[in-house]
C-alpha cells in the first residue's frame, strides 16, 4: 500500500510504501529524492517528528543527497 502527502509548507513530497516500511522523499524545488527503508525509514520519521520538521528533512538532503 502506498500513501502520498506533502509537508506543511509544500517543500517536500513524501511517498510511504508498505505502511511506513519505506519512504521516498522528494524535494519539490530540485526534484531530488531520497529513499529510506526498514530502520532508516523509522529513523527518518522519528528525526523529522513525523515529517513535520522541514529543517530536519533538509538536513537529510544536505548530508545524504
Amino acid at each position: 500500500m502506498s500513501m502520498q502527502f506533502v509537508t506543511e509548507n509544500n517543500h517536500y513530497h513524501i511517498e510511504s510504501h508498505g505502511n511506513g516500511w519505506a519512504y521516498e522523499v522528494t524535494c519539490q524545488s530540485t526534484g531530488c529524492s531520497l529513499w529510506f527503508q526498514d530502520h532508516g525509514a523509522e529513523q527518518l520519521q522519528a528525526d523529522t517528528d513525523n515529517f513535520s520538521n522541514e529543517v530536519a528533512i533538509a538536513n537529510y538532503f544536505q548530508y545524504h543527497g
